[in-house]
């Protein structure tokens, strides 16, 4: 038994054409018609929700929007109107995951008939959204990988209290490994001075990580209490962890950089041009939730860490 890879990460809104626009026109990804017809949508696998499919590499983005006024989905849009909902683990034995996972700890937030996915109580996890999922064996067909501006995701941002918590959490109930070679910025950092000029991506972090499949689960722990990150974790993550951000991957930052400027989104702070030079530098751009289907976008270039390939001898027979 294993968990395989993220096989989707869920945002809601309330109005998927504002979701296409972003990821297609912004960044050149492509609705899998396939599995999501576009405009009208597919059944949505939970909350009565109208979902479209996004690929990104491995994995998806399912955008969903919301069919009623009463149901978790819905208030989600109420009150936030638009953001990360949850993610999916890909699992190839689920019913022995599922078991696992439940003897370390984490429950289950709905009743399961032990086959379809299901959600973990929040309660258990952080206050984090997770799903199981079975792992359907599912690529994307080339039409639908988009145009090259993005490649894959490289991680998934989670904002955390505790280093210790997240550890027990991924490492301990989903036994996870842990990339010990790509933790950074453990220290605690001064408190800085308020400044009209900071930015959410220069947050000072302690930064754990745990691979799973071909991205990450990245979580940051704020090492002041001023940060955005820091306030955020203080008023979104009562139970001790909240979605941050996802970083997509992209051959070259800066044309990511351009496309997304190009189609009304706003960067946050500059992006250095590229450099033909220097293949090897590592670039990065931030680009704002609030035209980002509610979501902080962090677009780069960095190469895998070592264990992202040591995770694979956990998936041999």
């Amino acid at each position: 038994m294993a968990f395989t890879k993220v096989d989707h990460v869920a945002m809601l809104i309330d109005d998927l054409e504002t979701a296409r626009h972003v990821f297609c026109d912004g960044w050149g990804l492509a609705i899998d018609e396939l599995r999501s017809p576009w405009p009208q949508g597919r059944p949505g696998t939970f909350d009565g929700v109208t979902s479209i499919e996004i690929p990104i590499g491995e994995l998806f983005l399912e955008i969903s929007r919301p069919n009623d006024t009463t149901s978790d989905a819905a208030r989600f849009v109420a009150e936030r109107r638009a953001g990360m909902y949850h993610i999916a683990l890909a699992s190839n034995d689920l019913a022995a995951d599922v078991a696992a996972l439940q003897a370390r700890g984490a429950r289950l937030a709905e009743p399961w008939d032990g086959r379809s996915a299901v959600f973990l109580d929040p309660a258990t996890t952080l206050g984090l959204r997770i799903r199981i999922v079975p792992d359907q064996g599912y690529y994307a067909h080339p039409a639908y990988r988009g145009d090259g501006t993005f490649t894959g995701m490289g991680h998934i941002g989670i904002a955390a209290r505790s280093v210790e918590e997240v550890r027990a959490l991924f490492g301990g109930v989903f036994a996870l490994d842990e990339d010990r070679g790509s933790e950074r910025g453990g220290e605690p950092a001064p408190e800085r001075a308020a400044s009209s000029e900071r930015r959410e991506a220069d947050d000072p972090v302690h930064l754990v990580e745990f691979p799973l499949g071909g991205t990450v689960i990245e979580i940051s722990i704020p090492t002041t209490t001023d940060s955005g990150t820091a306030r955020l974790v203080a008023t979104r993550a009562p139970l001790g962890a909240v979605y941050h951000h996802i970083c997509p991957y992209a051959p070259d930052v800066a044309r990511s950089a351009d496309s997304g400027r190009a189609a009304g989104l706003q960067q946050i702070g500059t992006t250095p041009p590229h450099d033909p030079a220097n293949p090897g530098r590592i670039d990065v751009a931030w680009f704002h939730p609030r035209t980002c289907v509610g979501t902080l976008i962090e677009i780069w270039n960095r190469p895998p860490g070592r264990d992202h390939a040591l995770q694979w001898r956990r998936l041999q027979p």
